[in-house]
């Protein structure tokens, strides 16, 4: 063998190329049959080989129980898929653990107990060396709903080069969390899954001074933790719950024009008690590189609270770089109440004029405003809102109730609205197709087409037994057929309104109709391509 394969920096080079497959067990203990074969074999071939390919097939552990099963059989048992010791350990099983431990980094995927029994985990909580860490190249953690059994063994996660760090839950964790803090300083990446104590993530928080990313969205983090990370030079992402202690906070700090920058942070997601919360807090900010901003208020905005707030956008945000917006009202992920309105909340619509603030975003590439409002936007409107927006792809404002009768766009309308935004694949709105019976002369699209993939969402747009075929025609020639069209028609939620079943139904088949014509003239259309490349394939051979 060369001597160049002795070397073990290269091999991990090379073998890092080969097929590797960590799996994900739906259960503890349940798993399926490794296909790491290639990695395998070249553990078993040569003593030079074993340790960089072992190196590769430990990296990533889905729990711990591999940790037991690599012990001689005869020490360990698996009543119902839960592994457990039936002796003492040895110091040769401590070796064989600590020798395969050593090379995890990763161990994202931790549920529940692990898959180990409360007796298993309680003769690993104690290994023989206490200053010693079970896994001292340990990067990356995931806990997932742990139970009160691993409280104990979690110090043994926590590990000086750890820099991702998820907690599913705190409730059975009790005060070892802390340890998180002054043991982990390297952490860049921290998640929280469920609401958890305030102080208690705050105060883990302050002891990270790398952090990039911090999702804390269930959790309204106190003064202290973001006066933290308004300092942090590397943040880029920042999702959490805005208290209004943070908000008073932020408005006693900052006086005159000064102002509060976080000059790094790309994306901002805020969820907060009331839209007048988000912008009291926003304004104080300034968010010169900011891509992405999504804000999720538990009441519905009222129409100045919603005009001051897009407004004051202008301010807060460079125009050239927020490219993602989304104002939605509570979250569904952490929000399970219903929406709250507010006493003097007057219903309204979204018009115009409320949208034009963002025009000053020429590089937006996606709107999402649904508030539980009406809509109150007409083709010409729509228009010249697109025409600041050249790369605009998803377009969604407000939900399908309370739309005005003007607030919907003809067939030809689309068409100037796709040269406005040539990358628009999304778009929720209602179609206009009143007296649309003719197909236009050539072709319909004006030489525009579609992303393939696209997804059209007309809302309740009526449609009349006329215009089924005009329709169908219409949009089979895109040169990607096959996107996506939806209506509410068939919606159990929109049935629930005032329009009565028989209407939905027939509105829903006209729609199916036009669309199934428009994948049958597509599927037409390419067999006779088709055919005739064929056929001018033949006669370049002849």
């Amino acid at each position: 063998m060369h001597r160049v394969l002795l070397l073990e920096e290269i091999l991990h080079n090379i073998f890092s190329y080969l097929p590797f497959q960590p799996s994900i067990p739906l259960f503890p203990g349940l798993r399926f049959p490794s296909r790491n074969f290639d990695l395998i074999a070249l553990a078993r071939t040569s003593k030079a080989f074993k340790e960089p390919a072992l190196d590769i097939l430990w990296v990533y552990l889905p729990d711990l129980t591999p940790l037991v099963r690599c012990l001689p059989e005869a020490s360990w048992v698996n009543p119902d898929g839960v592994y457990s010791f039936n002796r003492q350990l040895e110091k040769a099983d401590w070796d064989i653990i600590l020798g395969y431990a050593r090379r995890v980094r990763a161990l994202p995927h931790l549920r529940g107990s692990f898959g180990l029994a409360a007796d298993c985990l309680e003769v690993l909580s104690k290994p023989p060396s206490p200053t010693v860490p079970i896994f001292p190249k340990l990067r990356d953690v995931g806990l997932y709903m742990p139970t009160k059994e691993i409280s104990r063994f979690v110090r043994q996660l926590i590990s000086p080069r750890l820099t991702r760090l998820y907690i599913g839950s705190t409730e059975n964790l009790g005060n070892v969390i802390d340890a998180f803090g002054e043991g982990c300083p390297n952490v860049e990446s921290f998640k929280i899954g469920q609401w958890a104590n305030p102080d208690t993530i705050s105060s883990l928080i302050c002891h990270w001074q790398k952090l990039c990313s911090v999702d804390c969205l269930p959790v309204d983090l106190n003064p202290t933790a973001i006066s933290h990370l308004s300092r942090l030079h590397n943040l880029r992402h920042l999702r959490f719950k805005l208290h209004d202690e943070a908000v008073d906070w932020i408005q006693s700090f900052q006086s005159g024009t000064s102002m509060l920058t976080l000059s790094a942070l790309r994306g901002l997601a805020l969820l907060s008690g009331s839209l007048a919360s988000g912008l009291n807090f926003l304004h104080h900010l300034r968010l010169p590189l900011l891509n992405d901003l999504s804000v999720h208020p538990r009441v519905i905005p009222t129409m100045p609270d919603l005009m001051s707030f897009l407004a004051m956008l202008q301010e807060t945000c460079a125009h050239n770089t927020l490219n993602n917006f989304k104002l939605i009202l509570g979250d569904s992920e952490f929000d399970s109440d219903d929406s709250e309105v507010v006493e003097d909340y007057i219903p309204y619509h979204i018009t115009f004029d409320h949208l034009h603030p963002l025009t000053a975003f020429v590089n937006i590439r996606s709107i999402n405003v649904d508030i539980c409002c009406g809509v109150d936007l007409n083709e010409r409107e729509l228009l010249r809102l697109a025409s600041s927006w050249p790369y605009l792809e998803h377009f969604l404002v407000c939900d399908y109730k309370h739309w005005t009768a003007s607030s919907a766009i003809t067939p030809g309308g689309f068409v100037q609205l796709l040269g406005e935004c040539r990358s628009l694949h999304s778009l929720h709105f209602k179609f206009d197709t009143r007296g649309y019976t003719e197909i236009p002369q050539g072709h319909p699209w004006c030489g525009l087409s579609m992303p393939k993939g696209a997804h059209l969402h007309l809302q309740s747009s009526p449609i009349e037994e006329e215009s089924i075929h005009a329709l169908g025609v219409f949009f089979h020639v895109a040169p990607y057929p096959d996107f996506r069209m939806r209506t509410y028609w068939n919606d159990p939620d929109f049935r629930d309104s005032e329009t009565s079943e028989e209407l939905c139904d027939l509105y829903h088949d006209r729609w199916e109709r036009a669309h199934s014509l428009t994948r049958r003239l597509s599927e037409e259309r390419e067999k006779l391509r088709r055919s005739l490349a064929a056929r001018f394939s033949d006669s370049d051979v002849l």
